[in-house]
């Protein structure tokens, strides 16, 4: 470890001494000419219009601003003696540069003349050294579009996997980094968002799927980084109400979709922003209530609570009222607080207060016919972020940020442990195909994630040329994390109690986890970025520091500290013979957990690395550019692969126990190469072709049977251990919007193999007596083709815009066992992920029309359509036929329940549709 800080911290002064980019803010250059003459002019005023940012044209008639947060602006040069000459519509993007060449012409200086040109954003981004796709807030107010995960899925190289998850050229969904305005928000648990950032607040969306620069870290497969809004110099604001339900014929798979309630679904959302003190404090106010009221029914034909009676000598369960009850809800408010305090001249301040708060319904098919008995999960987080920008010197700033951010999970069908409506599911759970008549879910889980993070930042253009870089970071997080299954209670007899009553298990036992770990982790970087007018390079290097404070135990064959099995761990050895003999054997006599942990665990180690980052852009034309970039990207496992279950709760049931947390897991490592081509065939078209290879290495998986002093007794935990590749091939086209319309096109194919696609998968194969996996398959998430399009049609006060994706079937594993559906049992011998599902194909549109009410008052009307030809697209199939709606059991059942082998979240939503309206102002 000392080698590789050494290392880095050489790079770095070599960097620094020679001392890419503020990625939340792009930078603005060119050159300034006369117009007639050609020669370049020294001393010209470049002002963007309404920031206070501005820059002098040097010796070469060249200027530099840097620091611009990404926006449409207007930029102004100014000049004695020549006409003010204004660009107007220049588009700023997040990392990027944006030239922008004057040519002015001489005028008298009595006149008061002005010269207006039109800007337009540029097709190819020549400084752009690897892929990535950039969603400003003017296109995503056009597209159909309910949540952010909508627009990530819609890039070229993106997936979606079967149960929701995002895939970025072949990765796990937990490969991916989530960032708003620079700082974190993955919840590093189990790396999903921690917080909702809504449409409406975003300025900016980059879904960065390429070699990232050297300040991102903790992803493998790529970053999206959120920049959101700020406020303005003028008081503006809207309300946005809309509102509708689920509309399908499929009334074969969904009960009760027929039914159609405009006002089912609805949505309320708004911001406000403006000045406090002009030119000196802005503030920018947003807030959304969101419902849905699902499209999955239950019958509420038997309540939970209900008690069994006998009726003809038969066990009858008391029935319900047989109402429908959706069983897949969900409701979220979300909110998103903004202060710019603009100190001086050459510091400010800035502050980003987002929360969220969502319940939502977990479709569970056992309690069809007892939806009332099925638990639901609550989740709210919140992040508060400050951030210091000083001015150093010219085009030198540093920015300070400290960070906190607070994640709280919770899932359970009462809040009180102790409830007295909780009722034993197994009071009426009957054996073969019938749902449950009664009963409620026992399962109590909570689980929090509390992150404090600070980093620091330096930018510097040193000159024309170079745009250097370098920060360091520094995060705590402090997790909790509770696992309970209630268990009935006990009478003084020791038999249970009747009726039932429920009872938390001893967290010494498997039916309660419980826990609270403290790691922390440290990164480092340099980076630099060096813009010839012939090529343009893109370099940096990453120094990560993790520690898990964790423990593991020092004896593999009796890792469980509660439960002991060998007799030395459980009993003193009074006479220190090193034998435990049988008058040593009695309880009086038992070591304590306390004594057991003077010895019983060692220290996990701190893991380190070096992660090196290349990327180079070359013109081949005036419109177009060659790239090719390589990196290594490290990630640290996810928090739940490396502490749930690492106590190793061992029990005496025969056979592979586990798979449990292992702390001292390795970082996972990528390596992706990437070349690629943009060209611009017309004023408004251009085509990006890319190709791309990942090798994936250390994965987290599940170990071979450990076996312990006990014999038939063994156990799983995680390693490092799994590996994969993908490759692949994305072609895009796009056209910017000019003669009332626009589109976008683009194209996956792409391969992406590995031994597992999830760590749990190992495990469950060694519980199926197959071999360990030595080879690659298919992942579950593997998409072979890909299409996705959009295109907008529109004219000043009225729009209509389609978004169209078609993808070939994700693969499954063939089943010999009827009945047995994808993903649930693995048999051996047979190829996993060896057969494709079906075709999945999806349109969604949205009309606008817009009303000038008054000066600065606007009314919007809109229709969206979700899933607009209400297609039946499986994400999930039954193993031994392939099709989500029928399995060859169904041959062989008797007595099957009604609509047990209809599992209606086999399938994607169905079509929804949407009416509302859009009040906006600005002063």
């Amino acid at each position: 470890m000392k080698k590789e800080i050494k290392i880095f911290a050489g790079l770095i002064f070599i960097l620094f001494v020679t001392v890419g980019f503020a990625q939340n803010t792009g930078k603005i250059a060119g050159k300034v000419t006369d117009e007639k003459t050609a020669e370049v002019l020294i001393g010209v005023n470049i002002l963007i219009e309404g920031t206070g940012l501005g820059a002098a044209t040097d010796m070469n008639g060249e200027y530099i601003i840097v620091n611009v947060p990404p926006k449409t602006y207007n930029v102004i040069a100014k000049y004695i003696g020549y006409a003010n000459t204004v660009t107007r519509n220049v588009h700023v993007g997040s990392g990027s540069t944006t030239k922008i060449d004057f040519r002015i012409t001489q005028t008298e200086i009595t006149l008061n003349h002005e010269v207006v040109i039109t800007a337009k954003a540029p097709l190819v981004v020549k400084d752009m050294t690897s892929t990535e796709a950039r969603i400003t807030a003017d296109q995503i107010k056009e597209l159909p579009l309910q949540n952010i995960n909508q627009l990530i899925t819609q890039q070229a190289g993106v997936s979606k996997g079967s149960d929701g998850g995002i895939h970025i050229r072949g990765g796990r969904s937990s490969e991916i980094s989530y960032l708003v305005n620079g700082v974190s928000i993955t919840d590093d648990f189990n790396r999903t968002q921690a917080l909702s950032v809504e449409t409406e607040s975003i300025q900016e969306l980059k879904v960065i799927s390429g070699t990232f620069n050297a300040e991102y870290g903790n992803a493998m497969s790529g970053v999206v980084n959120i920049v959101t809004k700020s406020g303005g110099q003028n008081l503006s604001g809207n309300l946005e109400i809309w509102s509708g339900d689920y509309v399908s014929n499929h009334t074969d798979i969904y009960k009760h979709i027929n039914s159609v309630n405009p006002f089912a679904n609805y949505n309320f959302q708004g911001f406000l922003n403006g000045p406090l003190i002009p030119d000196k404090l802005n503030f920018f106010l947003s807030a959304r209530r969101f419902f849905d009221g699902g499209y999955i029914f239950g019958i509420n034909k038997y309540n939970p609570q209900g008690r069994a009676s006998w009726v003809d000598g038969v066990l009858v369960p008391n029935p319900g009222d047989n109402s429908f009850v959706s069983m897949n809800s969900s409701a979220k408010w979300s909110g998103q607080a903004t202060i710019d305090w603009k100190i001086t001249g050459d510091l400010k301040f800035k502050v980003d207060a987002f929360g969220s708060s969502e319940a939502n319904k977990f479709y569970n098919h056992m309690y069809q016919w007892n939806p009332n008995g099925s638990s639901s999960a609550k989740s709210k987080g919140y992040s508060l972020f400050g951030t210091f920008t000083h001015v150093l010197f010219l085009n030198t700033f540093q920015e300070l940020t400290f960070a906190y951010k607070n994640n709280n999970y919770a899932t359970h069908l009462y809040e009180n442990l102790f409830d007295p409506r909780y009722v034993s599911p197994d009071s009426a759970l009957i054996a073969g195909y019938h749902f449950l008549t009664a009963g409620t879910d026992l399962n109590h889980f909570d689980r929090s994630t509390k992150s404090a993070t600070i980093k620091w930042d330096l930018t510097s253009q040193i000159d024309n040329i170079n745009l250097a870089k370098v920060g360091v970071q520094a995060q705590f997080d402090k997790l909790f994390y509770e696992n309970i299954t209630l268990i009935p209670a006990l009478g003084s007899n020791g038999q249970q109690l009747i009726p039932f009553v429920p009872s938390v298990p001893v967290t010494d036992t498997p039916q309660h986890d419980k826990f609270e770990r403290n790691p922390y982790s440290f990164s480092a970087y340099a980076q630099d970025k060096i813009e010839f007018s012939s090529v343009i390079i893109n370099f940096g290097l990453r120094f990560d520091l993790f520690n898990p404070n964790g423990k593991m135990p020092v004896d593999a064959s009796d890792p469980d500290i509660n439960n002991p099995f060998k007799q030395e761990n459980t009993f003193r050895d009074l006479n220190s013979d090193g034998k435990i003999s049988l008058d040593e054997q009695v309880d009086g006599n038992k070591l304590t957990v306390a004594e057991r942990e003077k010895y019983w665990y060692k220290k996990t180690t701190i893991k380190t690395g070096l992660s090196p980052r290349f990327g180079i852009s070359y013109p081949i034309t005036d419109r177009g550019i060659i790239r090719f970039s390589f990196g290594i990207f490290q990630q640290i496992p996810d928090y739940s692969q490396l502490y749930i279950g690492d106590e190793f709760k061992l029990t005496s049931t025969q056979g592979i126990q586990g798979s449990f947390g292992n702390n001292d897991l390795k970082p996972q490592r990528t390596t992706i190469y990437e070349i690629g081509l943009q060209q611009q065939f017309t004023e408004e078209i251009a085509v990006d072709v890319t190709a791309y290879y990942r090798d994936i290495r250390d994965w987290i998986s599940s170990s071979q049977a450990i076996p312990t002093v006990v014999a038939g007794i063994s156990y799983s935990k995680r390693i490092n251990r799994d590996f994969a590749n993908a490759r692949g091939v994305t072609l895009s086209v796009k056209k910017r919007f000019a003669d009332y319309f626009s589109f976008g096109v683009d194209y996956t194919f792409q391969i992406a193999e590995g031994t597992n696609s999830s760590p749990e998968q190992e495990f469950f194969s060694q519980q199926n007596g197959a071999e360990p996996t030595r080879y690659l398959t298919p992942l579950d998430w593997d998409q072979t083709h890909t299409l996705n399009g959009n295109i907008y049609v529109g004219s000043g006060d009225w729009g209509a815009s389609i978004i169209a994706a078609i993808s070939t079937g994700q693969p499954y594993t063939p089943e010999v066992t009827a009945g047995a559906y994808s993903g649930r049992n693995i048999i051996p011998g047979l190829p996993n992920n060896s057969r494709r599902k079906p075709l999945i194909a999806n349109v969604d549109m949205q009309l606008h029309k817009d009303f000038s009410i008054a000066s600065g008052l606007n009314v919007q009307l809109f229709l969206k359509v979700f899933n607009l030809l209400d297609a039946k697209n499986p994400v999930t199939v039954y193993g031994d036929t392939g099709k989500p709606d029928y399995t060859l059991q169904q041959k062989t059942a008797t007595n099957a329940d009604a609509g047990w082998f209809v599992y209606p979240n086999y399938y994607s939503m169905p079509r929804s549709i949407y009416f509302g309206t859009k009040i906006s102002f600005t002063n």
